[in-house]
């Protein structure tokens, strides 16, 4: 398995902070610290358009799968609405205290989630407009995934505790304890295991039954997984790390790829929904590009 470069190109004038592709893989989508969210061909890799509301660092993206909808999460307090086609801001997300780092939707589209440093949550209901805020964590929510059918929402904080939420009463569903001392992030998988890891370099999978462990490895040098994506429906997990990126086998959580690209602030991670390319964004400003290609 080896991750080819298709290409990189500056996104943002510092750090670039999230990325995604659109439903349709023929876009991708970066965030950065200039406040703005950018829209590029996934084809030629030029800039479409850009949705500019926020005041400050916009640091992470959330595409509705119908890809009419997108939501940013962003260090002024707020989170915004976009019709994703048109770039025009449809509605302003309030009620948090800290930077929001973190923006989910569900993989039926009815509902969106992100979360803030000050250890809130926000999940919006795409059919009335509403939007309800309630506490997770002590501070700092830094990952949220939502699982295949919709039902569970997962959460991590600082601290080793990963909640599990239902995002339909926003009641506690489950506590479980990281692979760690400091959880960094969690991923539900397209089989609904859950994907755990921690900053001493910890990773975990929990079945979907009921989060017992399944398998447990630590990354080669034990530096954290900084962010994590499925590869498309592939049994293959892509995420960045200090100087790089990396492909990780999901069954059993062994590196079988691994890419430099000598920046220490490696960010945001996606992977088109075939499955067959990846990108990263970094504290260059760059957005990198890679075919994930067999043998």
């Amino acid at each position: 398995m080896n991750l080819t470069p298709i290409t990189e190109f500056k996104a943002h004038p510092r750090h670039a902070q999230g990325v995604a592709f659109s439903p349709g893989g023929d876009e991708i989508v970066t965030t950065g610290m200039d406040a703005v969210a950018r829209v590029w061909s996934a084809s030629d890799f030029g800039l479409l358009r850009t949705l500019e509301a926020h005041e400050k660092s916009v640091n992470a993206i959330a595409i509705s799968p119908d890809g009419e909808i997108a939501v940013t999460a962003s260090s002024d307090r707020a989170a915004v609405v976009w019709d994703y086609r048109r770039a025009e801001a449809l509605q302003t997300l309030t009620g948090f205290r800290n930077t929001l780092a973190a923006a989910k939707f569900s993989p039926d589209g009815r509902r969106a989630a992100v979360s803030s440093y000050d250890g809130r949550i926000g999940i919006w209901e795409r059919e009335s407009g509403e939007f309800h805020v309630f506490r997770s964590h002590p501070r700092h929510v830094t990952s949220l995934s939502f699982s295949p059918d919709g039902e569970r929402l997962a959460a991590s904080g600082i601290g080793s505790l990963i909640k599990i939420w239902n995002p339909l009463d926003r009641e506690l569903a489950a506590e479980l304890e990281a692979p760690g001392k400091a959880a960094a992030g969690c991923l539900f998988l397209a089989d609904g295991s859950l994907l755990c890891h921690a900053y001493e370099g910890e990773i975990r999978t929990l079945s979907a039954a009921d989060f017992a462990p399944t398998a447990s490895a630590k990354t080669p040098d034990g530096a954290p997984l900084n962010s994590v994506a499925q590869v498309g429906a592939r049994p293959l997990i892509f995420c960045s790390v200090p100087g790089g990126a990396a492909l990780l086998d999901a069954a059993e959580l062994r590196t079988v790829a691994r890419t430099d690209t000598g920046i220490k602030g490696m960010y945001g991670v996606c992977a088109s929904p075939d499955g067959n390319q990846t990108a990263a964004v970094g504290a260059d400003g760059k957005c990198r590009v890679w075919l994930v290609v067999s043998g």
